[in-house]
């Protein structure tokens, strides 16, 4: 009731707010200058439809997008689409005669969506398992996981990206590249606990060090997957009769993973397995560094092939939910558009190549990946609004606005806004990193006038409380006097 009664105090106030640009600037700056939140760095442009400036705060100031990237990856997709065909092909399989023996090879060609998952109704790995059992196989030799379409690029490009943040990029993605595991304690107090995967993996290794601790005592159970190995090592402790605990990590080789699951499936469907579920990859090479036309390459026939879910609803999962993984394998799929071999260094020539058009300065902005979790990405709030309001110009911006995020409705933002300033009436890309949060995009006035904005909160220093209350306390306030 108490944080209820504070909410409902600050959007009285943001109703309440002055009419004076000067004051209204005045009293964003208090907001955003509170003593818990001291030495962040903050960035700041409104403007209305016909470009007057509503308030401004550090707008050629750079600053961490964070996944205010996909903005960009998102709109260029959507241009790119106006243009003309833009690449979206299911994975398929096939058979490959290997010295007299028949392997299965699982080729993914970029497909974000594929899942294998028990309720599975639609781009099923579990389809392409049936194709092989129907087509009357009843012996494989290996059991191939064909990412070769996309040059392999282990991470995203660069060197502080980690695992843990959904950036295993594979042109073979399978259940977003991610794992679970179900971690239970053991039966007394030091007892070892109990774990499995929730999707049967035989070829994958669990190295269980959970241990059972006192009934009162907190779950602090981790997951790592150990580089290069099938292994899966889980740590910590969990307390006498407490309760599951889901633990979700990150896929080290989708490839590869997707090979033992189609292994394990065929196998389900009576097809014997007789050599080993493997990866294939294709290493990066001098034509995928320095980007260039490549020829495509003669594709024999697939058994099966699956239909991947229209672009739209990628785009619209990607926005929502801010989809690191997906982001990226477009940014990659934007190379394809221009004849380029599918890696990171071509998408962003032909990103930069839209982002040119809606005529940003180069000085403006920096993007090193597709998702915006690389630290080393840049973009000013003066820069970000002036790209929005070219957006908002092309023929494409209804159905690019539907993906965003919707203040106090849906996606990232579903839980913020809560209130009848904001609610529903912000339609914008979040962004956090570790010591950055960003929103960009349009909200409605109190006026009913349509503003465009981005803010930024960069640099906030450890132990600092989330800035996100005084961000969306500053937005309030501007609507309130617009």
């Amino acid at each position: 009731m108490r944080r209820q009664t504070a909410l409902i105090g600050w959007w009285l106030l943001a109703l309440a707010a002055p009419a004076s640009a000067a004051d209204l600037e005045a009293q964003i700056r208090a907001v955003l200058a509170k003593p818990a939140i001291e030495g962040t760095r903050w960035g700041l442009r409104v403007e209305d439809k016909e470009g007057h400036v509503i308030a401004s705060i550090a707008p050629d100031e750079r600053f961490q997008p964070a996944s205010n990237t996909k903005v960009f990856v998102t709109t260029a997709v959507f241009d790119a689409m106006a243009r003309g065909p833009f690449p979206n092909m299911g994975n398929g399989v096939r058979i490959e005669n290997d010295h007299g023996r028949q392997n299965i090879a699982l080729i993914g060609r970029g497909d974000a969506m594929m899942k294998d998952t028990p309720d599975c109704e639609k781009d099923c790995l579990a389809a392409l398992a049936d194709a092989v059992a129907a087509s009357g196989v009843r012996r494989v030799g290996d059991v191939i996981g064909d990412d070769s379409f996309m040059p392999f690029e282990r991470w995203i490009i660069s060197d502080r990206i980690r695992p843990g943040t959904r950036t295993q990029i594979s042109a073979l993605t399978i259940n977003d590249n991610e794992l679970t595991v179900l971690a239970n304690p053991g039966d007394a107090v030091g007892a070892p606990g109990r774990a499995a995967l929730e999707i049967a993996a035989p070829d994958m290794e669990i190295i269980n060090q959970i241990t059972t601790g006192a009934p009162d005592s907190r779950p602090e159970a981790m997951v790592e997957m150990i580089p290069g190995m099938r292994q899966i090592r889980l740590f910590g402790s969990l307390p006498l009769g407490g309760k599951q605990q889901r633990l979700d990590f990150d896929i080290d080789d989708p490839a590869d993973y997707a090979a033992i699951r189609l292994a394990q499936l065929l196998r389900e469907r009576g097809v014997k397995v007789t050599g080993h579920p493997r990866a294939r990859h294709a290493p990066m090479g001098p034509v995928d560094l320095i980007p260039a036309p490549v020829a495509p390459a003669i594709q024999a026939k697939d058994l099966s092939t699956l239909t991947p879910p229209d672009l739209i609803e990628d785009l619209t999962i990607t926005s929502k939910v801010s989809q690191n993984l997906h982001a990226h394998l477009f940014l990659k799929k934007l190379a394809l558009t221009q004849g380029f071999s599918p890696t990171t260094p071509a998408g962003r020539i032909v990103l930069n190549q839209t982002i040119a058009r809606a005529g940003l300065p180069a000085a403006a902005h920096d993007f090193y990946d597709g998702s915006g979790l690389s630290p080393d990405n840049r973009i000013t709030p003066r820069a970000m609004v002036s790209y929005l309001h070219w957006v908002e110009a092309q023929p494409w911006a209804a159905d690019w606005r539907k993906t965003l995020p919707i203040g106090g409705v849906d996606g990232t933002l579903g839980r913020r806004m809560k209130n009848p300033v904001l609610q529903g009436k912000v339609f914008a890309k979040t962004g956090t990193l570790l010591a950055a949060n960003a929103l960009a995009g349009y909200m409605i006035a109190a006026s009913g006038r349509e503003l465009t904005f981005a803010i930024y909160a960069n640099d906030r220093p450890s132990g600092a409380p989330s800035v996100l209350p005084a961000m969306d306390e500053a937005l309030a306030l501007i609507a309130a006097a617009n």
